[in-house]
């Protein structure tokens, strides 16, 4: 697609110019630049092999600015690579005006929260050994604001699937546990700030895994005694690095108890039925079933959906709330996810 220059001229002033690829390590949907918003860094467009600067970091992008690049068919933009803190703080920024609005593709709106929501859980299990800052926390509290609403829909979870990561990382097994949680809470008659704090407690269950060794936590093979020990410390080490912050039981529950089972073999506190709070077992559940759906399932070759949650419910019996494995399938299936 050809750039008409003359429109371009508009606003190109004196001193931008074109440059080649050097430096330029991502491209990004023009829907993800908002009109009157001010960016810190600058946006280039593509013109045969070459990119041309089309607006300065700082400057305001107009309404104008958009209409030219919708006119003249323009579908990628790109950003320098050192400048994507300054574009990723611009997401979060932005995350829920993004979200919501239903003039960006669904695709793209699901693609923008993934990415925010595994950047930021990236930086925090690796910056992150002795407690869980209050600014980290805003930062999780923004993407379960922002998304909750939008991911409790089917078309939403539908949207995000293929993009869901099956090779295990910490942190992106906590963004899918995320995903699928906020995904079903509707399915009870919880208060909306309960529903919040779940997924809350979801995005952030394996916290306590960021004071595990590398060598342990990404170990190829079965662990041993010792550091089977080691990683079950995982939830009370996750309670003990929130323990300065004011976040509620709902929130502590969700890291503690979602390796409770409901036989009472589970840990840390072997806690049976009843005595496992709900909120913990819907964890519970949406934690096993993307262990089971990864890569990493005991070494082996991961479990479809529907292998999984007949996993669950029959090879596991007596271990997850039948009810949360019966409203998860229900909500997969409705999803087209099998």
């Amino acid at each position: 697609m050809q750039i008409d220059r003359s429109k371009l001229e508009l606003h190109l002033a004196a001193g931008k110019g074109e440059s080649d690829d050097e430096g330029f390590c991502f491209p990004i949907s023009p829907f993800m630049i908002f009109p009157e918003a001010y960016g810190e860094f600058a946006i280039y467009v593509r013109k045969g092999k070459n990119l041309i600067l089309f607006t300065r970091q700082g400057e305001q992008f107009t309404r104008a600015h958009k209409a030219i690049l919708h006119e003249n068919g323009i579908q990628e933009v790109y950003i320098q690579s050192s400048q994507k803190p300054d574009y990723d703080r611009y997401l979060e920024a932005h995350l829920g005006t993004i979200i919501a609005d239903e003039s960006i593709p669904l695709t793209v709106r699901s693609s923008v929260l993934y990415h925010q929501a595994t950047s930021i859980l990236s930086e925090i299990f690796e910056t992150t050994r002795l407690g869980l800052s209050s600014g980290s926390l805003e930062k999780l509290k923004n993407i379960v604001r922002s998304s909750s609403q939008f991911l409790s829909t089917g078309a939403a979870l539908r949207s995000m699937a293929p993009i869901l990561s099956h090779g295990y990382g910490v942190h992106t097994h906590s963004v899918n546990v995320f995903i699928y949680c906020a995904a079903i809470l509707d399915c009870w008659k919880m208060p909306v700030e309960e529903r919040l704090k779940t997924a809350l407690g979801a995005i952030i269950h394996d916290i306590g895994k960021a004071t595990i060794p590398r060598v342990i936590l990404y170990k190829h093979g079965k662990l041993n005694t010792e550091e089977r020990d080691l990683m079950k410390m995982h939830p009370v080490r996750g309670a003990g690095m929130c323990s300065m912050l004011h976040i509620g039981q709902t929130f502590i529950h969700c890291m503690l108890f979602h390796h409770e089972k409901l036989d009472g073999s589970g840990y840390p506190a072997g806690l049976a039925e009843s005595r496992i709070p709900l909120h913990a077992r819907i964890v519970a559940v949406v934690d096993a079933f993307d262990t089971f759906t990864s890569e990493r399932y005991f070494y082996a070759d991961p479990l479809s959906a529907q292998q999984a949650l007949a996993f669950l419910g029959e090879e596991m019996r007596g271990w997850y709330d039948p009810e949360v494995i019966a409203q998860f399938g229900k909500k997969l299936r409705e999803a087209g996810i099998d």
